[in-house]
């Protein structure tokens, strides 16, 4: 097992959120659950599909209101424990629609 993978997720992860303009205490405390961090870089992977043509709105995208999350920013959605919920949701249009 390559002891740096995780490392490298979290550092990964961290930058992600770093981008987002998340404060360091907020995005420390949501990278403490492993499963937030998987979910992290599966949302970014998904951006990234979805929005390989602009890379500047796949960036925008988990900070702008969304309907599908009753008018939340997905970050938003994310931090306050529904990370799962906004991966499924970029999941299903990243390779579905």
């Amino acid at each position: 097992m390559d002891a740096a993978k995780p490392d490298k997720r979290l550092g990964e992860a961290s930058r992600i959120l770093d981008s987002w303009g998340l404060e360091r205490e907020r995005r420390d405390q949501f990278l403490s659950k492993q499963e937030h961090l998987l979910s992290l870089l599966s949302i970014y992977e998904s951006l990234q599909v979805i929005y390989s043509e602009n890379l500047d709105r796949a960036n925008e995208w988990p900070l702008r209101p969304n309907r599908a999350f009753d008018g939340m920013p997905p970050l938003e959605v994310m931090l306050a424990g529904n990370a799962e919920r906004v991966q499924k949701y970029l999941k299903y249009h990243a390779y579905n629609a």
